[in-house]
């Protein structure tokens, strides 16, 4: 019986890092997901009226209290619904995921910026912004190659839950503007070993809006035959 609600999208990395980590902690079966739709062209009137933000995800907990932000969300999941194994209790190695996890957060928020600024086609306005995401790309990946060695003999935590999550992103969305994986071995290499856990496989992208738009498409082929 599912005690929790989450109001998410199959298309939202940071939606993924909750599922990722719900799989991890062994929460996943008390949670129903709800599919949610916002975006920044207008305010999502159901999101509103449980998260005053507005955004995706937000947790509903069974006493009715909602949680937002995806880390909000996971530190609930693990520490008090799971074993606190995502979240390294001591101080430095806390530290030292946090500084991860916000890496891999950062990452995450600039590939969207780049996704949706090649939307806009905003011929100055938008190069300039590419150019702005496009310049921090490289130090991350540097930053993440250098980490990889370490991440592969570390125990699996919300820093490898964020980066995993960005990676995918990528070949979700940006494969053919993001080529990454043969500049940085120790990196690909983390990343094809850590895509094998079932945690991963099993909240894989979908993009439901594209499925939905192609389905439609197809029953209007039929009702014209």
């Amino acid at each position: 019986m599912h005690t929790m609600k989450l109001y998410g999208s199959s298309r939202s990395p940071y939606v993924r890092k909750v599922l990722i980590a719900a799989h991890e902690t062994g929460a996943i079966g008390d949670i129903e997901v709800e599919p949610m739709v916002v975006t920044a062209l207008a305010a999502n009137r159901t999101m509103l009226s449980v998260n005053p933000l507005g955004q995706i995800p937000t947790l509903i907990l069974d006493d009715g209290q909602a949680l937002f932000d995806s880390d909000v969300i996971c530190r609930y999941l693990d520490l008090v619904l799971g074993k606190g194994r995502l979240h390294p209790r001591e101080i430095a190695a806390e530290i030292a995921m946090m500084r991860l996890l916000v890496l891999g957060d950062g990452l995450t928020a600039v590939l969207m910026s780049l996704l949706s600024e090649k939307s806009r086609r905003q011929p100055e306005h938008s190069e300039r912004r590419l150019a702005a995401s496009r310049e921090k790309l490289p130090l991350i990946f540097a930053t993440l190659e250098a980490e990889a060695p370490r991440m592969m003999q570390a125990p699996f935590d919300m820093a490898q839950i964020a980066i995993v999550s960005a990676l995918c992103y990528i070949d979700f969305r940006l494969s053919d503007d993001v080529v990454w994986r043969e500049t940085h071995p120790s990196l690909a290499n983390w990343f094809a070993a850590v895509g094998q856990r079932p945690s991963v496989v099993a909240t894989a992208y979908f993009d439901e809006l594209a499925a939905a738009a192609a389905s439609a498409g197809k029953q209007e082929k039929a009702g014209q035959a």
